[in-house]
């Protein structure tokens, strides 16, 4: 009985509990420090932002919860990230390649592509070949005078 009262309570306080627009978070807290769109389907891009708006680091990769839970890892392939990345930073405004290097560990891989501009870092996962999906996540982090001094670095505040 007393589950079945506690049960009907949660779902009333549910229902009860008005849900907050984007407008109205936005109104009350400001332009948002960290946003996440839709870039494919199954597959995210987060942005954190500098005073400015400028877009200092993003996140690519596969969608999951915003809420940690124990999920099964999940990968895209290859050709889609590299897409992704172009889309959102043509070479052309990356500047110079001063360096290049990949670090192995078991089946991981961690490549990183240092621009005069910007800083690519790309996971893949690679234990499940010839599973063509086995990249995880790539984080692009701009080199600029306002993304000097981050607040809080959007790397902290996901899971790979």
């Amino acid at each position: 009985m007393y589950r079945a009262v506690l049960l009907v309570f949660l779902r009333l306080s549910a229902i009860a509990a008005p849900a907050q627009s984007a407008s109205e978070l936005k109104a009350r807290y400001g332009d948002p420090e960290v946003e996440r769109f839709l870039v494919r389907p199954g597959v995210k891009l987060m942005a954190r932002y500098a005073s400015d708006r400028t877009a200092c680091e993003i996140l690519i990769g596969p969608m999951r919860s915003i809420i940690p839970r124990n999920e099964a890892a999940i990968y895209i392939r290859p050709e889609v990230m590299t897409e992704i990345i172009e889309e959102v930073l043509p070479e052309a405004n990356r500047g110079n390649l001063l360096e290049s290097f990949l670090t192995k560990s078991g089946c991981n891989e961690i490549e990183t592509k240092e621009y005069e501009n910007v800083t690519i870092t790309r996971f893949r996962h690679k234990c499940d070949l010839p599973n063509p999906e086995i990249e995880g996540q790539a984080m692009i982090m701009r080199r600029s005078p306002s993304c000097a001094a981050p607040s809080d670095k959007l790397s902290d505040a996901t899971r790979p």
